[in-house]
């Protein structure tokens, strides 16, 4: 949705004219307009966007307003949510460009969507028909395209390491066909948990470009699988014809099921095929595709290998942005992980501080030579004193995870002051603490980006392609300009930190 259309809709409901925001902004009234119909792109001045999103955060009263809204923000939760500030802080991001399905995805990340009836599930499936060896049949539609999918599973649950070590597919076609039957959503998630906790390796030719909302939409259903590390993901990296769509399924040796459709009709014509020409024909197609991709999505869950990915963003010249549920080990001043060092009988824990002390020279190296922002809720002294704040990590380890003492809180958070002194390349940004913290996101400017789970046992997916790492660069961006983290805000942020710091010691 463009600029233009966005102000143009909050105009309608507020019955706002040119003049009123201009006047509510303090800029011409001639910009509004240029605005309005496109002939001006989205501000480059944030500051006008946030006055925009206060001006008409403060103008909606009416029920149907804040239904109006949270239906064009795809936010049901908000519709009671009256708060100038909370709706302020929703709609600049709106305006911004920020996707909620991004947002849903990330939140999403270190509890992925369960495979649903993965506990219920016996390994039958709904009576359909049997592909015979050696047939070929034809499916009209979405309803007609679940029903060939079914087909498939029934040959996929019969496969193990034995018979089948793979699985290709590659979709771009329109998702309605799954997405507007959830009890098949539920069905085809239960299969596919069935299918790879057997070990058979999943090949993922991502979407091009054009259908990435679409895929970041499905990318939280697909969660659980990368999660297993039985996916390997790739992206096709040169612009492709996008009159033609296809999905193709592949079980070498076994059965193919290709769907083709115009632009992004939802009139599908499905081919399910066990003719093993036909299937051999397909995976050698398959194969030459792949050859010419790049990997899109890497999944860790070897922390040596997550060790390895940090040091990549330390080592890389570019800025780096990161948002984390408590300060970064990076961050903290060298006598508090000695003592922990020293005083910890645990060899796991010992060991992950002393690559602590690595990164820490690494990361003041870093940010000698260049930006980098942390994004990070500060804790309540009163959950510090319970014992409620874990020990800085970038993620979680083990069940018996230490905790901050008041001293040792406050300790860290003079360092990083230390540091925000030293290097105007540093940025600490507290931002407010969500819900649910499941996740820590880090971001380069190079293209670089990883996404850690908070909860045992600890997931990295490690995000290769160009636009979704873009993506995730530019969303954690938003959130540090809507705090504001330069100038006056700085030293707002440092005169705060240190409010923090004297309440923990009195």
């Amino acid at each position: 949705m463009q600029f233009s259309a966005k102000l143009n809709f909050l105009m309608k409901i507020t019955n706002t004219s040119n003049k009123e925001l201009a006047d509510g902004i303090s800029v011409d009234r001639s910009l509004i307009s240029l605005l309005r119909n496109g002939k001006r792109k989205t501000p480059r001045n944030r500051e006008h966007i946030h006055h925009m999103a206060h001006f008409f955060a403060r103008r909606c009263s009416a029920d149907f307003q804040f239904h109006a809204l949270s239906e064009m923000l795809e936010k049901p939760e908000l519709r009671n949510h009256t708060s100038v500030e909370e709706w302020t802080d929703q709609l600049y991001q709106w305006l911004l460009g920020d996707s909620p399905v991004l947002e849903r995805v990330l939140e999403n990340v270190a509890t992925p969507l369960p495979l649903p009836m993965e506990q219920t599930d016996n390994g039958s499936t709904p009576d359909v028909p049997h592909l015979l060896t050696g047939q070929t049949q034809f499916y009209y539609g979405n309803a007609e395209k679940r029903e060939a999918t079914r087909q498939i599973i029934r040959i996929a649950r019969t496969l193990d390491l034995q018979t089948a070590s793979c699985i290709y597919f590659i979709s771009d076609v329109n998702l309605e066909w799954l997405f507007e039957d959830y009890a098949f959503m539920q069905e085809f998630s239960a299969a596919l948990s069935s299918i790879f906790k057997k070990g058979i390796q999943l090949y993922h030719i991502m979407p091009s470009l054009n259908f990435m909302n679409r895929y970041v939409e499905s990318l939280r259903y697909w969660l659980p699988i990368y999660a297993s590390g039985q996916a390997k993901v790739y992206y096709y990296p040169r612009l492709r014809d996008n009159l033609y769509r296809r999905s193709l399924i592949i079980i070498p040796g076994h059965c193919v099921q290709t769907t083709v459709s115009i632009g992004d009709e939802t009139d599908l014509i499905t081919v399910n095929s066990t003719d093993l020409k036909l299937v051999n024909a397909y995976a050698t197609q398959f194969q030459q595709e792949l050859a010419l991709c790049r990997p899109a999505l890497i999944s860790h869950r070897d922390p040596e290998e997550f060790i390895s990915c940090f040091r990549e963003l330390l080592y890389d010249n570019s800025p780096v942005i990161h948002k984390v549920s408590k300060p970064s080990p990076y961050t903290l001043p060298r006598e508090i992980l000695d003592s922990y060092i020293s005083n910890t009988p645990d060899s796991i824990w010992k060991k992950t501080l002393e690559m602590d002390v690595e990164d820490a020279e690494l990361f003041e190296k870093k940010i000698a030579r260049t930006g980098f922002i942390e994004l990070c809720p500060l804790a309540t002294a009163e959950d510090i004193r319970a014992g409620k704040v874990l020990f800085a990590t970038d993620y979680e380890i083990q069940d018996d995870h230490p905790v901050y003492t008041p001293e040792t809180y406050a300790r860290h958070l003079e360092h990083i002051l230390e540091l925000m002194d030293k290097y105007d390349n540093f940025h600490f940004v507290p931002v407010k603490p969500s819900e649910r913290q499941d996740y820590n996101l880090f971001a380069s400017e190079s293209g670089l980006t990883l996404l850690i789970s908070n909860t045992l046992p600890p997931f990295m997916l490690e995000i290769r392609r160009p636009e979704l790492s873009q993506a995730c660069h530019e969303y954690l961006m938003r959130m540090a300009d809507l705090v504001g983290y330069t100038g006056i805000r700085r030293a707002k942020i440092r005169m705060r930190i240190k409010e923090l710091i004297q309440e923990l010691r009195n």
